[in-house]
Formats: C-alpha cells, structure tokens, sequence
C-alpha cells in the first residue's frame, strides 16, 4: 500500500483523468489547487453540465476513490466568475457533506 505524497499524486492523477475522459474538446479541466479541479464550459447547456457530471461520476466510481462535484451555471449571464466559483465550492461541499453522512449512516 502506497502512504504519503506517492499516493496523493497516484489519487490526483486517477482523478484527473476520470475529469479529462469525460469532457468534450474545448471544455478545459484546471486544477486550481490541492485536490480541486474546475472545467470551464462554453456554450453547454444545464442539461449537457448534469450529463458530464454524471460521466465523471461513473468514471470515478470505476476507481477506488471518491470526489465531490459542484457547479455553477450562468444561464442569464448575470454572475461573475468569482460568485460562480463560491456557488460552485458551497454545492461541492453539500455533496461532500452528503457522502460522509451517508457513509456513516452505512458503518
């Protein structure tokens, strides 16, 4: 069993590739720090945005870790990327909280 830094860098590449195996082109995935990763999506409707969230869902699942997705859609182009990135991070931790609440109810 890999410890420490070895298998941090063996889950963020996991990770990143269940991110980059479910975007289209032209939907680039940063990662913007730690274990946070943001994909930028021109041009892609709500119902696209679920869709996505769901394949990456189901390509981690496939692995032996989890994450928590949030985002954040701008249909009336009202919102500046700052309030999208905090609306993105609160809906990411619900989720988050979420799982540890179901994983404990299942132990």
């Amino acid at each position: 069993m890999i410890y420490g830094h070895l298998a941090g860098d063996e889950a963020l590449i996991t990770i990143s590739h269940c991110f980059t195996k479910a975007v289209k082109l032209k939907q680039p995935v940063y990662r913007i720090g730690g274990d946070e990763f943001m994909i930028v999506c021109f041009k892609t409707s709500l119902d696209e945005i679920k869709q996505l969230v769901k394949k990456i869902e189901s390509n981690v699942n496939e692995t032996k870790y989890s994450c928590s997705i949030g985002y954040s859609y701008n249909e009336e182009k009202n919102k500046d990327f700052d309030s999208m990135v905090k609306e993105s991070d609160d809906m990411m931790y619900k989720n988050k909280a979420l799982y540890y609440e179901n994983k404990n109810k299942n132990n």
